[in-house]
């Protein structure tokens, strides 16, 4: 799977699900992780998402197979943004369309309103328009923010605290849970603590007007972080389009990932 190159000897881990004929050239799609997380979490998307298009799935720098960030390295949205525009530009991805899960999606939001001719369509997963202060308190447990937490407890420990916010428990199996817990442990602290400072800061309500292409809202109804913004997404975005997943909770990409796929494959499709 290819690396590519960020810049101070760094670089980032891309996997690369590629079933078509050579010549097909419908436009690719590249799928974000959230927060702490990695490519891993889309693997039941790809059978479905990969059927009719070349699927690209990076790892952001401290995450999952790529590098860890370099000496001096601040998580910011611009330096963030620059790690992906790498990668299209590496894997000579002139325009791709964007699925990103929780913080992903706000790197998507944040990308389309900055490289709008790099982003054909947008499918956002669990995603808010910004963390509220509510969440920001409980993900602090018994510390003054969530990144004193992590550093505290661990990335692992933390996200188990925390997993409710993340995972609705109730339709969760208990491997899921474990398997989710295992994999954000991956994640070194101070990398996780860095990234979430850097995601408590943005609020993407104000672009929301600016974002032109075509977005599908994929939430659980039930969802706590992200399911009460999806009306202020529907009233914001210029194509907007809800796909509200009744009785499900935070976590809609693991839990029904294949039906997500199908909603994602139609999507494309339908433009």
């Amino acid at each position: 799977m290819p690396r590519i190159p960020v810049g101070q000897g760094a670089s980032v881990h891309c996997f690369v699900d590629d079933f078509l004929w050579p010549w097909d050239a419908s436009t690719p799609v590249l799928m974000m992780h959230g927060f702490a997380r990695n490519a891993l979490f889309w693997n039941r998307w790809v059978p479905t998402a990969a059927e009719t298009r070349r699927v690209y799935r990076p790892d952001l720098l401290g995450c999952g197979l790529s590098d860890a960030p370099p000496a001096g390295y601040r998580y910011t949205p611009e330096t963030i943004g620059a790690q992906i525009m790498a990668v299209l530009d590496a894997l000579k991805l002139e325009r791709v369309h964007w699925v990103g899960e929780s913080s992903g999606g706000i790197i998507g939001l944040l990308l389309a309103a900055a490289h709008p001719e790099r982003i054909a369509s947008l499918v956002l997963c669990n995603t808010p328009t910004r963390i509220l202060d509510q969440i920001k308190r409980t993900y602090a447990l018994d510390q003054a923010t969530a990144s004193d937490a992590m550093r505290k407890h661990g990335v692992g420990e933390w996200c188990r605290r925390t997993l409710g916010y993340r995972l609705d428990m109730n339709h969760a199996t208990p491997e899921l849970c474990d398997w989710v817990v295992r994999e954000m442990d991956r994640t070194k602290p101070d990398y996780a603590a860095a990234m979430h400072d850097c995601f408590e800061e943005v609020n993407t309500e104000p672009l929301l007007p600016k974002i032109k292409v075509p977005v599908l809202l994929l939430s659980g109804d039930k969802s706590p972080i992200a399911s009460a913004q999806q009306q202020t997404f529907a009233n914001s975005l210029p194509d907007g389009r809800v796909a509200s997943i009744a009785g499900v909770g935070h976590g809609v990409n693991l839990l029904q990932p294949e039906r997500c796929a199908r909603l994602a494959a139609e999507f494309w499709q339908s433009l």
